[in-house]
């Protein structure tokens, strides 16, 4: 007869403040063979940007309007346009035990526009803020009284944390752009916990699940000013309340993220931009929506690239994109701070009489932290259509 145990050395009837803490902290706990750098805390940042932003190192970010960044920058869509984004990740995790790869699939952006008149555009999109897709598993032997049984840990967390934005913009004049946007914060992890031990006769496998929900509001808000041959761009988002629940109760509060980013862009090539960004997340701020085990790091995200008109075919254009970015993500993994330099290249163009606008983008990253015997590497294929119906 198989006996089935409820519960070991913690309570596995505990509240889903428990669950949390077992969450965030076991991607290092366990130092297996599926730990990670990238994914901690609430999760790794895309970045909110577009395929033609991510193929510039995201230097362009704050003067595309495919990057739900900078509010203004819609202000650019001439015509009505929908935009789609495929972004899978290709992750190899280097540690003392080995190496493991895994992969991916997020889809980062969802963007639609409109025009009002001639000088207002508005804007529905969503974006993801937080990726937290990953799973951990780790051995250990159990003390269940009266004898060590070898036992199999495995965690996996599915979910995301969305930024929902609506946005207007206004071009008051032939040389400034100008926007505000509402930003709903919302999303859900799905934290699964197993334990399963390796004599499945006696002792039966346990599962405990927790959906994890987020709620919470932001303003965002930016601005473009153009010189013949320069671009100036400013944006910021303030964050509001931001609460994590499960089902109806609230677990805690914490506040979402400021945010504040800057580019210059020189565009006195014909249709075509090289561009400097920098931009200071404060993810600090969601300390208090996790445990003691969850330390957020305001960070810097910094890039340099460009965005050329390529070689004609016909009446098509082809852009050409590269670009370098510096950045730290915004939780730290076994107490040290996680930094990512990445270097990226890409493509454009336009199909059906311009109708359909096609980015590829293709990043490798690379990430590490100090005095962490670990190192990461990821290769991103980022896809993104446009239609202009």
């Amino acid at each position: 007869m198989r006996t089935v145990l409820l519960s070991w050395n913690f309570d596995w009837r505990a509240s889903a403040t428990a669950m949390l803490a077992i969450a965030l902290a076991l991607p290092w706990a366990a130092a297996g063979a599926q730990s990670n750098l990238s994914v901690q805390g609430f999760g790794y940042p895309p970045g909110q940007m577009s395929s033609r932003a991510e193929g510039s190192g995201g230097a362009v970010g704050e003067i595309d309007p495919l990057s739900p960044l900078n509010p203004a920058s819609i202000a650019a869509v001439g015509t009505r346009l929908l935009y789609f984004q495929l972004e899978p990740e290709f992750r190899t995790v280097t540690t003392a035990n080995g190496s493991e790869a895994t992969t991916t699939n997020r889809y980062p952006v969802v963007f639609g526009a409109i025009p009002v008149g001639k000088t207002w555009v508005i804007s529905l999109g969503s974006s993801t803020l937080l990726d937290r897709s990953s799973s951990t598993s780790f051995n250990s032997d159990q003390d269940i009284g009266t004898q060590i049984e070898p036992m199999t840990t495995t965690e996996r967390i599915d979910g995301a944390m969305n930024d929902v934005r609506a946005a207007a913009a206004f071009t008051p004049l032939k040389w400034l752009r100008v926007g505000i946007g509402l930003d709903g914060i919302t999303g859900h992890n799905l934290i699964s916990l197993t334990q399963h031990f390796q004599d499945s006769t006696e002792f039966a496998s346990f599962t405990q699940k927790r959906v994890l929900g987020f709620r919470g509001g932001a303003f965002s808000a930016g601005a473009q000013a153009f010189t013949k041959n320069f671009v100036a761009a400013a944006s910021f988002r303030h964050g509001g309340s931001l609460h994590l629940d499960v089902e109806d109760t609230l677990i805690s509060s914490a506040r979402v993220p400021d945010r504040v980013g800057l580019s210059l862009a020189y565009t006195g090539l014909t249709n075509s931009a090289i561009a400097i960004r920098t931009s200071h997340d404060s993810w600090s701020s969601l300390g208090g929506l996790g445990s003691s085990n969850l330390v957020g790091v305001d960070a810097w995200d910094t890039s340099i690239g460009a965005d050329i008109a390529g070689p004609r075919f016909g009446d098509r254009i082809m852009f050409l994109r590269g670009g370098f970015r510096d950045r730290t993500l915004p939780f730290e993994a076994a107490g040290h701070k996680v930094s990512e330099h990445s270097v990226s290249g890409g493509l454009g163009t336009s199909f059906a009489n311009s109708r359909v606008l096609a980015d590829i983008a293709l990043i490798h990253a690379s990430r590490h932290a100090s005095s962490v015997d670990a190192s990461e590497h990821a290769w991103t294929v980022s896809v993104g259509i446009s239609v202009r119906p």
